[in-house]
C-alpha cells in the first residue's frame, strides 16, 4: 500500500494543504519566515519517518522558493510512503494515491492566487507612486506659478513707480505715461512704461539753461535710471552746456560795451612847432599845458 503525504509550513501534522506564503513588507522577517518554515518541514518529515519504522519506504520530494536574499528555501514537501496497512495507520492524515492529483491542483491553485493577490499588491503600490509623483508635479507647477505671478507683481511695481518719478519731476516738459503689458493666464501685468520729456529751448539761453537743467532732473529722477533716461540726461546736458557758453559770451560782450560806453579821452599829442611855441613863451603856454593836461586827468576814470 502506498500513501502521500503533503508537508508545509503552519501544520504540525502531515497530509494538510501547503499553506500560502504570506509576504511580507520587511524584508528581514519574510527571510526569518522561510528559514522557520524549511526548519518545520524537516522536523514533520522525520517525525513522519520515526512513526513509520524501519520496514517501510519513504520517498520525499521537496518544494522550493527563493528568498529575498537570493536564497532557496524548503517551502513544502511530498512524502509518499510503501509498506503495510499497519505501518502506514500508524502515520495520520495520508491520501491514498489517488487523491493525490486532486491534492496537487489546489496546491497550484493557492499558488496562482497567492502570485495574483502578489500582483495586485503591486499594482496598487505602482499606483499610489503614480498619484505621489503626479501630485508632487502638480505642486511644483502651482509654486513655479506662484513664484512668477510674484515677480510680475514685483515688476510692475517697479515700473510704476519709475515713471510716476519721471512724470512728477518733468512737470509741464512730460508727456502723458504709456504702459506695456505681459499677459498670464488671462492676467494683464505693466512690464514696461515711457513717459515723453521734451527738449524745450527757451527765448533766452538763461530760459534755455533752467529748462535743460529740469529735463535732467527728470531723466534721473528714478532710483534706477534705465539707459534711455541716461540718453536723454545726457542730450539735455550737452544743450544747458551750449547755453551757458552763450552766456557766458554775451556776459563779456556787455562789459566791453559797458566800458566803451563810459569813455576814454583820447590824448592828442603835441607836435614839435608847438613844442618850439610854447617854449618861446614867457610861461604863459607852459602854465595853460599844465591846466590842460590837469583837466584831461580828471575826465579819465579811476584804475
Amino acid at each position: 500500500m502506498q500513501v502521500t503525504s503533503m508537508l508545509s509550513a503552519g501544520y504540525l501534522e502531515p497530509m494538510q494543504n501547503i499553506s500560502r506564503v504570506q509576504k511580507a513588507e520587511n524584508v528581514k522577517e519574510v527571510d526569518q519566515a522561510n528559514q522557520q518554515r524549511e526548519q518545520e518541514i524537516l522536523a514533520e518529515e522525520q517525525a513522519i519517518k520515526a512513526k513509520l519504522g524501519s520496514n517501510a519506504q519513504v520517498h520525499t520530494v521537496y518544494h522550493y522558493s527563493v528568498g529575498s536574499d537570493g536564497r532557496r528555501y524548503i517551502v513544502g514537501a511530498s512524502v509518499t510512503m510503501k509498506g503495510s496497512e499497519e505501518d502506514l495507520n500508524r502515520v495520520s492524515g495520508g491520501i491514498a494515491q489517488e487523491d493525490l492529483q486532486s491534492q496537487k491542483q489546489e496546491a497550484q491553485d493557492a499558488l496562482k492566487k497567492d502570485a495574483q493577490r502578489t500582483e495586485d499588491s503591486q499594482n496598487i503600490i505602482k499606483a499610489e507612486a503614480e498619484k505621489r509623483e503626479a501630485k508632487l508635479k502638480e505642486d511644483k507647477a502651482e509654486d513655479k506659478k506662484d513664484d512668477q505671478e510674484r515677480e510680475l507683481e514685483n515688476i510692475q511695481r517697479e515700473v510704476v513707480a519709475h515713471e510716476a518719478a519721471h512724470q512728477a519731476a518733468a512737470g509741464e516738459f512730460g508727456g502723458g505715461v504709456s504702459y506695456s503689458y505681459t499677459e498670464v493666464d488671462g492676467k494683464a501685468y505693466i512690464t514696461g512704461g515711457e513717459v515723453p520729456i521734451k527738449l524745450k529751448e527757451g527765448r533766452t539761453p538763461e530760459e534755455t539753461l533752467r529748462n535743460m537743467q529740469q529735463v535732467q532732473r527728470a531723466a534721473n529722477a528714478p532710483a534706477d535710471p534705465s539707459g534711455q533716461d541716461r540718453a536723454v540726461a545726457a542730450k539735455a546736458a550737452a544743450i544747458a552746456s551750449k547755453a551757458r557758453q552763450q552766456i557766458i559770451q554775451e556776459k563779456a560782450q556787455e562789459t566791453h560795451e559797458t566800458e566803451i560806453a563810459k569813455g576814454t579821452p583820447i590824448i592828442t599829442p603835441v607836435s614839435r612847432e608847438d613844442e618850439q611855441y610854447a617854449s618861446d613863451k614867457d610861461g604863459v603856454q607852459s602854465l595853460l599845458a599844465s591846466v590842460k593836461e590837469l583837466e584831461i586827468q580828471n575826465l579819465m576814470p579811476a584804475a
